[in-house]
């Protein structure tokens, strides 16, 4: 690590407080919360992604113990507006966007557009890549 980096003090274990012992809840100590937030942070900070990628951040074993970060995938209401979840719906339910300009009554180029701005906030290149970065989505299809 560079000296000039900003180091977070790692907490101590308060004085007289009682020894972890075998068994117990890791997820409840002070200083494995602490350490589990800044790998967190540094790992965020180290791939800059912006958006929510689609594969594991980190996938790493030590001790027999496999540590692997997953990236949360918001609900579609958060990352697509009313519109793009109605077209991406469609898309997944195999209406080519034809189709789905006829269905809505917008032109083929208003469904390009929209579909352009899906790709660009899932972070995918091809339709059936938009319709597996949604397939963990329940709420998409439940309108």
């Amino acid at each position: 690590m560079p000296e000039d980096a900003a180091v977070t003090p790692i907490p101590r274990a308060r004085e007289g407080a009682p020894e972890p012992s075998l068994g117990a809840d890791p997820s409840s100590d002070e200083l494995v919360q602490h350490l589990v937030r800044a790998l967190v942070r540094r790992v965020a900070e180290i791939t800059g992604q912006s958006r929510v990628p689609r594969r594991p951040l980190m996938d790493t074993a030590e001790l027999g113990v496999r540590c692997v970060l997953l990236p949360i995938t918001p609900p579609v209401a958060e990352l697509l507006s009313p519109r793009e979840a109605e077209i991406a719906r469609m898309v997944g339910l195999g209406y080519t966007n034809r189709a789905i300009a006829t269905v809505l009554d917008i032109s083929l180029y208003t469904v390009s557009a929209h579909m352009r701005r899906i790709f660009t906030k899932l972070d995918v290149g091809s339709r059936a890549a938009m319709v597996a970065a949604l397939s963990n989505n329940p709420d998409l299809y439940t309108q």
